[in-house]
């Protein structure tokens, strides 16, 4: 096994070597900071993370995957209302609090490291290759300390100078926090409140004393042990505020001191027991009569959850990059020594287009993966620098505006489908390890097993994959039917260079926007139907209007329902694409992965494509069928 993480990995060091636009991560994160505390240049920070980067690779190869199956044996238990953490998970931990690197992307104002949540992300994909319950854990030191700073922002409380974050109101939640010596978890779900949060049932009231008290039941609350609870209830009254309206968030301490005496607010009703994630104590949580403090304003839990799920959504992604790593790595290293029908399996033709495959799905991942967070990371720290420290020149200010507009677009428009491809991907290269390893990988001599029950729980916690392709799909036909020129226009740019582009490898990305275009039209007439032929006398530029005035949710989106996944898939393949061709245009020695990938997402967008344009129209005329059956009988 290698002894360092990063310094064996030459895609992962080419971005952050190479790749990551250090200049402008440093740029947003030192603005405002006195000359005496910011790092005196972007190359001297470059350095610095590196440096960190590297420590951290080597951390995690010595000391968290060589107990990874440790850990996975001795998982977690509850004892006397306590959850009891595995030995060599708790190790880990405490050497990871020598290091004190849970701080990494917290303001240095904070007692943070001040460096960009891109180290952080990109150590998340470190940890997790060395193990999945260790990441887990690892976040929630960090990601829960800066949700509650990006809530600070819009706080009236907080302290700001040069338009830098001085002070908040939960500054000891986050000095224990990024010390090591606390941690803490998000607190969403409940039994029958999954995906679908309008249903929370936990409530929030207030006191006599004015104080809010929360009383309800949480599941499958990973970390759920954590001192500081960051926990969606329902605040309104249904009558008042339906369904998501109605949410608002609170943090929530699990115990806290009176006096000398420690009172325990939340109640650990039970430790699951997984198939995999066995060393990330995964709970339930009762809530009687628990004190809480009020975040923001009531009624806005829902789109603060948001805010907070965006960073998260992210960081799975990462981690399902970490388990794909390590699926391929040890698929290829087996695959070099396995030696069948005298010569080694990799030579053999379906594994190597197996491990062909896994290492451009690798490469693939991680590029999109690090466009994205880095997008991400400056839409957000731009935008705190307009709200409090924004330029006096009205030129530089509308410029800095627009900038922080388009970026948002983009992250918004990449979260969902790196959330999707980190999590299916991780799956998918985890069970083709098994396969590659045959017999071996299904015994617990290797950790292609571990590996695999590890990746399965990806595609479902933090928004499932389903729920990651409906926001992908519904922010696609709202783009499309706003402005359906504008729509209309790029369908007919692709088009014209899928053929006639000078660089076969503009040609091959046209295309693949070809297959997306197709297949959204293809949902949108399905889904517009009628709409359509009213508006075929209609000019383009009234279509917009005519085509978004009522809708009905339950008949008219089924079509799009039903592909939104198969869309999804096609989206992440054009994005994972456009990345890999941006990383070509700067570094011309990554054109050969760049066209290698597309060619094979050529091929799975032209079956996604043909799916949605053959298959459906049954099985939704069943479903119709079925309804309206339903509805008479129960009339």
């Amino acid at each position: 096994m290698s002894d360092n993480f990063y310094t064996d990995n030459d895609d992962l060091r080419f971005h952050v070597e190479r790749n990551v636009d250090w200049a402008a991560l440093y740029e947003a994160t030192e603005f405002g900071a006195s000359v005496e505390d910011r790092v005196e240049s972007a190359e001297d920070s470059k350095e610095l993370y590196e440096d960190v980067l590297k420590e951290l690779g080597k951390f995690v190869a010595r000391k968290v995957a060589p107990v990874a199956r440790q850990i996975d044996h001795e998982a977690t238990s509850l004892v006397d209302g306590q959850v009891v953490e595995s030995p060599a998970f708790a190790k880990v931990f405490k050497g990871l609090k020598r290091m004190q690197v849970y701080g990494l992307p917290v303001p240095r104002e904070l007692g943070g490291l001040n460096a960009p949540a891109m180290v952080y992300l990109v150590a998340s994909e470190l940890m997790a290759r060395g193990d999945v319950s260790v990441m887990t854990h690892f976040g929630f030191h960090t990601g829960v300390p800066m949700s509650l700073i990006t809530y600070a922002l819009r706080d009236k409380r907080s302290v700001f100078e040069n338009g830098r974050l001085m002070s908040t109101p939960y500054d000891d939640a986050i000095e224990e926090m990024i010390t090591g010596k606390e941690w803490g978890c998000m607190v969403l779900t409940e039994p029958g409140a999954g995906s679908d949060l309008a249903q929370i049932r936990t409530t929030a009231k207030l006191d006599a004393t004015g104080a809010w008290r929360l009383d309800g039941e949480k599941v499958f609350i990973t970390s759920g042990h954590g001192k500081y609870q960051l926990v969606l209830a329902r605040t309104e009254l249904e009558s008042d505020a339906p369904g998501l309206k109605g949410l608002s968030l609170f943090l929530v301490e699990q115990w806290y001191k009176e006096g000398r005496e420690r009172i325990e607010n939340v109640r650990i009703g039970k430790v699951e027991h997984k198939i995999g994630h066995r060393g990330s104590p995964t709970c339930s949580l009762i809530y009687e009569n628990s004190l809480g403090e009020l975040i923001g304003a009531r009624g806005e839990g829902f789109q603060l959850m948001l805010v907070m799920m965006n960073f998260a959504r992210l960081g799975v992604g990462m981690e399902g990059l970490g388990v794909m790593e390590a699926a391929y790595r040890m698929a290829r290293d087996y695959a070099a020594e396995r030696v069948t029908m005298g010569k080694t399996i990799d030579r053999h033709e379906m594994v190597a287009d197996f491990l062909e495959d896994m290492d451009l799905s690798v490469r693939g991942t991680r590029s999109l993966l690090y466009r994205a967070s880095q997008v991400t990371e400056l839409s957000q720290r731009w935008e705190q620098i307009l709200e409090h420290a924004p330029p006096v020149d009205p030129d530089k200010l509308m410029k800095l505006e627009r900038k922080v507009r388009r970026m948002k677009r983009e992250a918004r428009n990449l979260t969902p489908l790196c959330k999707y491809a980190g999590s299916e991907e991780a799956v998918r290269l985890s069970r083709l390890a098994m396969q590659i390893l045959g017999g071996a990988g299904y015994t617990e001599d290797w950790e292609a097993e571990k590996l695999l029950r590890d990746a399965l729980v990806l595609p479902i916690y933090e928004g499932t994959s389903q729920i990651q392709s409906l926001m992908a799909f519904k922010d696609q036909m709202m783009l499309a039917l706003k402005n359906p020129q504008k729509f209309l226009g790029k369908v007919a740019r692709a088009n014209v260079n899928k053929l006639a582009a000078k660089e076969p490898m503009e040609r091959a990305i046209a295309r693949l926007y070809t297959y997306k275009y197709s297949a959204l039209q293809t949902i949108l007439v399905r889904i517009a139907g009628k709409k359509l032929k009213k508006t075929s006398s209609l000019p383009t530029s009234a279509w917009s209007e005519a085509l978004l005035q009522q809708w009905d949710p339950k008949d008219d989106f089924a079509p799009g329902l039903l592909h939104a996944e198969r869309l999804c898939r096609i989206l992440v393949d054009v994005e994972t694409s456009r990345s890999l061709v941006e990383d070509a245009q700067r570094h011309p020695e990554r054109r050969d992965i760049a066209m290698r990938y597309m060619h094979r997402a050529d091929l799975r967008c032209r079956c996604e494509l043909l799916v949605i344009e053959d298959h459906g129209t049954k099985l939704l005329a069943a479903l119709a069928k079925r309804t309206a059956t339903e509805q008479g009988t129960a009339a």
